[in-house]
């Protein structure tokens, strides 16, 4: 089964965990079976998932007066610290099962020791050992990576897991650059590791311009600047997919890290959020179609 989706972009600010949190979350709530891997050491998707349940690590030790946390020892760290010959490990070590539906290995701020000590090869093979020896796809119907904005150790572990990459973008003078630079990333990825990727393809679902406002508010020039990214020769010679949905800004956003779509109110963002779902579905069902034949 191929269900591992890596979100990726060389640039930050561009809506890249927003987005994975929200498709997600929804896909969870609809009685899907979801797996979030945090794995950009900025833990911005487990602070808001940790929010949102009530959740802390177990080395954090300030709490919030009058309110007590669950404590949370699964980490990104255990399973770049784990191999296969380690015994006594167990699930619960590396994922956090929050219901029925969503679980998630939190990021960890310790992750960041594994980047500058040089990761290995060992260590950019964890999450994709860690998930063939626990059999974690069978387990999933989806498994989403929210990946750092550089190409880093961090990326390369994610990729080499992955079976499919997602690329947010806000629509910008420099989103042709950033999406030709990620394809260069993944290519020289793909020749390093070229035995892995003999067996296993990764492949592009396409990108989704984020940050969009709402139709009625989208400026004359944010709508030449999608239309000449779609346009670009240089991703039109890359064969780029352009989703054909956008990811609506919503103003709760920024103002609470613990707000979810899904549990909402707004009718046009969730409208807008499930659009985006049946699209990234069928995406990812043609190409695992094609990869079969």
């Amino acid at each position: 089964m191929r269900n591992v989706i890596s979100f990726l972009n060389m640039k930050g600010g561009v809506g890249k965990t927003t987005l994975c949190k929200e498709i997600g979350y929804y896909l969870s709530r609809n009685g899907k079976k979801v797996l979030l891997i945090d794995v950009d050491p900025q833990g911005n998707l487990t602070q808001s998932i940790f929010e949102k349940y009530n959740y802390k690590h177990h080395y954090e030790t300030e709490t919030e007066r009058n309110r007590k946390f669950q404590v949370c020892t699964a980490t990104i760290s255990n399973v770049f610290d784990y191999t296969s010959v380690v015994e006594g490990v167990k699930e619960s070590d590396f994922i956090l099962k929050l219901d029925d539906y969503l679980s998630i290995i939190p990021g960890d701020l310790n992750a960041v020791f594994f980047e500058r000590s040089g990761g290995g090869s060992e260590s950019e093979n964890a999450i994709k050992n860690f998930i063939e020896d626990f059999k974690i796809r069978e387990s999933y119907d989806y498994i989403l990576m929210d990946c750092p904005p550089t190409f880093s150790f961090y990326t390369t572990a994610a990729l080499l897991a992955s079976d499919f990459y997602l690329s947010p973008i806000h629509p910008d003078s420099y989103s042709v650059l950033g999406i030709d630079l990620l394809f260069q990333v993944v290519e020289r990825l793909k020749k390093v590791y070229r035995d892995r990727f003999k067996t296993t393809p990764l492949d592009h679902l396409g990108v989704i311009f984020t940050n969009i406002p709402r139709d009625a508010s989208i400026s004359i020039g944010m709508r030449k600047m999608m239309g000449d990214i779609r346009g670009s020769q240089t991703l039109d010679e890359l064969e780029v997919n352009f989703f054909k949905e956008v990811f609506q800004t919503n103003r709760e956003f920024n103002k609470r890290i613990d707000y979810f779509i899904a549990d909402s109110n707004s009718d046009y963002s969730y409208s807008n959020l499930r659009k985006i779902i049946i699209e990234f579905d069928s995406v990812i069902t043609n190409a695992n179609v094609v990869s079969q034949i």
